[in-house]
């Protein structure tokens, strides 16, 4: 026996089947087709802008110092100007006067099972709350961003005399917290929740909306990218909207002083909306509805308005009121249980985001490895290029060191011509002027051996002189060699009859000064022609070292661009398969009706087969769930 209450609670089973088909038939973008059983709406925006106060409004919260008492706990201990959420929360009515309520799961288990439910103070709360805020100042977020958001119930004496929203709304982290480690994880948390949600809240101050949708967080999101093209799915809502002095001057123009007849509350809720458009427009930011925004004043913002102009803040307090009942209408439309099954036909287009953002990410990626790729061809051609020099520069040292030995090698056999002036009379001072003859005529062969073995090279590092001071030292080697007395001027018969030694005697002294000369000269030339080898030398180790390394260089420049090229073939075989894949997956999303509808029509096929083979009540419930199967198809697909 079936009831009404059966048939009520397997009312979307058809479309359950029908999204567990598609996922099953998708690869790798499965995630886009994720619900959360929470909520389908999020609440994104900058930290300390107002989106919690906000929230606590929508659900009811209407007392200023009501809301400022339930923001206590809920900021957790953190001071005024630092980001208070700490992890995604959805907020809803505990049901107790007193006690705030916690469902968590300590596990971080993200399957979506039962949770319990724990019932806390405000102090027990804010204790809590702060447990998820890790280092010395609070700012490191202690979530894993795949764990299930908390829910958080507020007691039920916050409530103000209107109706109280049951809204399934998510509050996320600030994207600009205090500390890099917050503002990564809640970019995290936010690539999480984009995919999921069917509606988001952009809650900004009113003079930066233009900074924070440029934010890469958002604008390298594909589920956030298309906020321009796709505007049923965004509401921007602007705080402090009314404070600043531009918006007053436009309300003042266009509708008079408040008071005067023109200015009624629809009015006003025209104007502010077209005046924000129109800022909107100023940014060179896509075109937005006026009727997608809602600029309010809320929470410290409408306090410090009050106090400073309490006139006109009673003036906008209509509007204010009005834009928020309007947002909170939106919000619950998307926000209504069945929201996850008329969101189906969604997913082809979630799918075609992921596809999308997937071409952009190969693309990027194809880009930077062929940039790599041909900066690695570059360098490895620059690298051969200096390895030629290098080779053909130490080929040069080289050589130049080895013409330096052979030369150098020549020069000590090279002939020293030496034309001996004719014998002189061994008297007096006939001597010395003999000896200075044969000195000069030692010292000119020296430096005509010189010239005559340079003459034979081209192009040497050797010098081009002689030594500067090769006569020097060669008149002073031959009175070396010579060893002359100069006793000859005291005359001869002295000397013979002391030391028993001739004028013959002298003169043989001086002949052998041929014996030896030669070979001094050759050395003493080499010495003067081989300063050239230490430098020579160095230069030759200097041109193999660069060469060595240049060979280094070259090798390291040839294994990068190996790596290039294989990463870039590995890319582009990778983007072939990824890009076949999306190719499915696409022809897979678009299937979403034809998938839907089949199922559908088994549903009603097995409710009107049943409602045949029952009596009574039983059948008009089966009749009636068929009827609504077709209807819920026909509100999935317009």
């Amino acid at each position: 026996m079936t009831n009404s209450a059966d048939l009520d609670r397997l009312r979307w089973a058809w479309s359950a089947e029908a999204v567990a088909r598609l996922r099953a038939r998708l690869r790798g973008v499965d995630e886009a087709l994720e619900q959360s059983d929470l909520a389908h709406v999020m609440v994104l925006g900058d930290s300390q802008v107002g989106k919690t106060t906000l929230l606590l409004r929508l659900l009811g919260v209407t007392d200023p110092e009501a809301a400022a008492e339930a923001a206590v706990p809920l900021r957790a201990g953190r001071g005024r100007g630092r980001s208070a959420t700490p992890v995604p929360i959805r907020y809803q009515w505990s049901g107790d006067p007193n006690l705030w309520s916690l469902a968590y799961d300590d596990s971080g288990d993200a399957s979506g099972g039962q949770r319990e439910t724990t019932w806390l103070t405000s102090g027990q709360l804010k204790k809590r709350l702060r447990s998820f805020r890790t280092g010395v100042t609070g700012d490191r977020l202690h979530w894993e961003p795949r764990a299930r958001p908390l829910e958080i119930g507020l007691p039920d004496r916050f409530a103000g005399p209107e109706r109280r929203t049951d809204l399934r709304v998510f509050d996320l982290p600030g994207l600009h917290g205090a500390g890099a480690e917050e503002r990564e994880a809640a970019k995290a948390l936010l690539a999480v929740y984009a995919p999921v949600v069917d509606h988001v809240v952009f809650v900004v101050s009113a003079d930066q909306f233009a900074e924070m949708v440029r934010d890469p967080a958002i604008a390298e999101n594909p589920f956030l990218l298309g906020w321009g093209e796709q505007a049923h799915r965004f509401s921007l809502v602007f705080t402090r909207a009314f404070s600043g002095d531009s918006v007053r001057r436009r309300l003042f123009a266009v509708l008079g002083e408040p008071g005067s007849p023109g200015w009624t509350r629809d009015r006003v809720v025209a104007a502010v909306q077209e005046h924000y458009a129109d800022q909107w427009l100023v940014s060179e930011l896509p075109s937005v509805a006026p009727s997608a925004l809602f600029p309010v004043e809320i929470g410290d913002s409408w306090k410090e308005l009050l106090d400073r102009d309490p006139g006109y803040a009673e003036a906008v307090a209509p509007v204010c009121d009005e834009l928020l009942r309007r947002l909170s209408d939106t919000i619950a439309r998307y926000s209504a249980p069945d929201r996850r099954h008329l969101a189906a036909a969604e997913i082809a287009a979630r799918v075609e985001m992921v596809v999308r953002d997937n071409a952009r990410r190969r693309g990027r990626a194809l880009n930077v490895a062929a940039r790599t790729e041909r900066r690695a061809k570059h360098e490895h051609t620059e690298a051969l290029a200096l390895l030629d020099r290098a080779r053909e520069a130490a080929k040069a040292a080289s050589r130049k060191a080895e013409a330096l030995r052979e030369n150098l090698n020549r020069l000590a056999e090279w002939p020293v011509v030496y034309t001996r002036p004719n014998a002189p009379e061994m008297k007096g001072n006939l001597v010395r002027e003999k000896q200075e003859e044969e000195r000069a005529a030692w010292a000119a062969a020296a430096r005509r051996a010189w010239a005559e073995w340079r003459e034979t090279l081209e192009g040497t590092e050797t010098p081009r002189q002689p030594p500067h001071d090769l006569s020097t030292k060669t008149r002073e080697k031959y009175d070396e060699l010579c060893g002359c007395c100069e006793l000859c001027e005291q005359g001869w018969w002295k000397r013979f009859v002391r030391d028993s030694e001739t004028p013959d005697h002298c003169y043989e002294r001086m002949t052998g000064v041929g014996t030896r000369m030669p070979a001094w000269i050759r050395a003493t030339l080499c010495a003067h022609a081989g300063s050239a080898t230490a430098r020579l030398a160095k230069a030759d180790a200097d041109a193999e070292r660069q060469y060595a390394v240049a060979s280094r260089y070259a090798d390291q420049a040839a294994e990068a661009l190996t790596c290039a090229t294989a990463q870039l073939d590995e890319l582009r075989e990778r983007a072939a398969e990824e890009e076949a894949e999306d190719a499915a997956n696409l022809a897979v999303a678009r299937s979403v009706r034809a998938v839907h509808s089949q199922r559908n029509e088994r549903y009603v096929h097995r409710l009107l087969s049943r409602a045949a083979q029952s009596e009574g009540d039983e059948r008009s419930w089966s009749v009636l769930a068929a009827l609504r199967g077709i209807h819920d198809l026909n509100r999935m697909f317009p």
